[in-house]
């Protein structure tokens, strides 16, 4: 079996043929009719083509329904704020989500990043990686803040389907409050009196099928099946998935098992509608395959640099902190990087997406350094019961917790590694009627359990999944249980609920939901993001050992000699701004561009033959 990255060349077929002599029309706001052999819609297939737009069939109604497909509103907003100075006892993390506001997904502030000082870590880990001081990674990281007066943050907010949409102006009201609210000043730091606003985007995200229309239809295998039908295929992020990793694998998926639904004459007219990720991803596919008439639809203007490159939910601005000796990428949208990227970055670093060798857009590390200032924290408010087994525990024996605390107080925020033990700890033990003694013998074994319940993840997402991405190409081979279950109870039913903690970070705060009682959000989606490469990501250093003890051998993704969490050093928009110029550059043999991007364009009507 051949296979690319962790995809594999599949025998399972999907999709329609590809009908010769059908065509579709496109009408512009500004321009004449142009007719096409083969359509492409990688824009939102529910507001991005409404129905006066485009007609669809009545497949196409069912699948993008709003009634079986839903969506969350996502916005951020970077801010300019007075540097917060670091006490002796206390360092600010890089980054700090709030896992109750986003369990409420009302558009409460769920996370921030502080741009500033993910700049500072990752200039610290550069030189204590590469041996350029020998001094304490606290002091290099110190000495890099002390010499700027602001900070740059990204605030993150989220409302859910349920909630109903909030337009930008209310969101931003909101956060407003949320920054002055004395009750977040435990975790929030920042003087929002001296704060002001830089930048802001405001998006639909994260298109997902309910649980019941993942149980009996619509689904993201029906998609995949009418694949082709009326010359048509899509390729937006809700198709799979909400990142741009899921969308490059869907894009090789289709090319895989829907390969009768491409033209064979490498000549046809192609149109694709949207120039985001999944519009400039399928294009350079298409490219790829042979295709040399591909024109591309934007209603946006074409932003290239050099404060900002923008491209569907890619969102990249570049701020000038002299001080730190860099222009700092601030992304608001398309983000992080983990060992699942992997394939698809050697792809891009292959091609020149990345850049010129010595002026590459490299893979930085934001992993935890040993003895280094924290990067990540989770905000314990309602995370533990006062009667529950982690507070009884630290009111007599706060010694064996070792999570800090001030005179008895349980501490309102706590360094991920820490949080992830004791949050799993506590899910498991509660209600379960232990004494303090009792649940002191129990806790130094714990990180023993969490390595064992990691293992039989790995092997129950390998039974389930396989080795196919961004999802099995047949839906049989998934057990209906993990469509018709949401992610806690799924992690509870499964005996895997030890894992809450570490799952908490490293899906809800990505924007996909909620992992908390009452979560609307199918576990299909979630296996489809905890992937045992993305796992590698966020578990507990320690339990890293325990997982390859436990496995006989040490997996090829802990192998991976990259970082688990990564960014990159000139952010995702340079990466299609790259692949915009190798548009320009490819041409013909005539002298025509064989991907033709038409900037500030708006589709008035789609007309495609026999849909009425």
């Amino acid at each position: 079996m051949n296979c690319f990255g962790l995809g594999c060349i599949f025998s399972t077929q999907h999709g329609q043929p590809f009908k010769p002599g059908r065509k579709i029309t496109i009408n512009e706001e500004d321009g004449e009719p142009q007719v096409y052999d083969f359509l492409v819609i990688a824009c939102d297939p529910q507001d991005g083509l409404p129905e006066e737009v485009m007609k669809k069939t009545d497949t196409e109604k069912k699948i993008f329904s709003p009634v079986s497909m839903k969506s969350f509103t996502f916005q951020t907003t970077l801010m300019k704020f007075p540097k917060v100075v670091d006490s002796e006892s206390q360092t600010n993390p890089v980054e700090v989500f709030n896992p109750v506001n986003l369990n409420k997904s009302e558009g409460l502030l769920h996370s921030y990043r502080s741009e500033t000082r993910k700049e500072a870590y990752q200039q610290t880990v550069r030189e204590t990686e590469l041996g350029k001081s020998p001094t304490d990674p606290n002091i290099i990281y110190q000495d890099k803040l002390s010499k700027v007066s602001h900070e740059y943050v990204t605030c993150y907010q989220l409302v859910g389907s349920e909630e109903g949409g909030k337009t930008q102006e209310q969101l931003w009201d909101l956060l407003q409050e949320q920054m002055r609210d004395e009750k977040n000043k435990e975790w929030f730091p920042y003087d929002a009196s001296k704060g002001s606003k830089i930048e802001q985007f405001h998006t639909k995200y994260f298109n997902h099928f309910t649980i019941e229309s993942l149980k009996n239809g619509p689904n993201n295998w029906d998609i995949l099946e009418n694949q082709g039908k009326k010359n048509t295929i899509y390729v937006h992020a809700s198709t799979a998935f909400e990142s741009v990793l899921h969308i490059y694998n869907y894009i090789e998926l289709l090319h895989q098992t829907c390969h009768q639904s491409f033209p064979d004459d490498k000549s046809s007219k192609i149109a694709v509608v949207g120039a985001g990720p999944s519009g400039l991803l399928i294009s350079r596919k298409l490219k790829s395959m042979g295709y040399t008439d591909i024109t591309v639809y934007e209603t946006k203007a074409n932003s290239n640099g050099p404060d900002a490159y923008y491209a569907g939910k890619t969102q990249t601005n570049m701020i000038e902190q002299s001080e730190l000796s860099y222009v700092i990428p601030a992304e608001l949208g398309t983000c992080y990087l983990s060992p699942s990227y992997q394939h698809m970055y050697n792809d891009f670093k292959k091609t020149g997406l990345l850049g010129p060798d010595g002026d590459e857009n490299e893979l930085i590390s934001l992993d935890q350094i040993e003895k280094g200032p924290f990067v990540k924290s989770i905000i314990t408010d309602q995370q533990f019961d006062n009667d529950g087994p982690v507070k009884t525990l630290f009111r007599e024996y706060p010694e064996t917790l070792d999570i800090g605390g001030h005179d008895g107080k349980f501490p309102p925020i706590m360094d991920f590694e820490k949080y992830q033990v004791v949050k799993g700890f506590e899910e498991v033990h509660k209600g379960g009627g232990l004494s303090a003694e009792e649940l002191k013998k129990k806790f130094p074994c714990f990180l023993e359990k969490i390595g064992l319940d990691a293992i039989r993840y790995i092997k129950y997402h390998i039974k389930h999944f396989g080795v196919r991405t961004p999802f099995p190409s047949t839906k049989g081979r998934v057990q209906n249980d993990i469509f018709s279950t949401n992610i806690y109870d799924f992690l509870k039913d499964n005996g895997f609920i030890s894992l809450l903690g570490l799952m908490q970070f490293g899906y809800s705060l990505q924007g996909y939901g909620s992992t908390g009682q009452g979560t609307t959000i199918s576990a299909f989606y979630f296996m489809m993001w905890v992937t045992p490469h993305t796992f590698r990501t966020f578990i507990h250093n320690d339990v890293k050992q325990i997982v390859i003890d436990g496995l006989g051998k040490t997996p090829d993704w802990f192998k991976t000699n990259v970082p688990v969490v990564g960014a990159l050093s000139k952010g995702w928009g340079n990466v299609w701004n790259n692949l915009k110029d190798q548009f320009e550059d490819d041409t013909t043999s005539e002298g025509k561009k064989k991907v033709n991007i038409k900037f500030e364009t708006r589709i008035t009507q789609i007309i495609r033959d026999k849909v009425k």
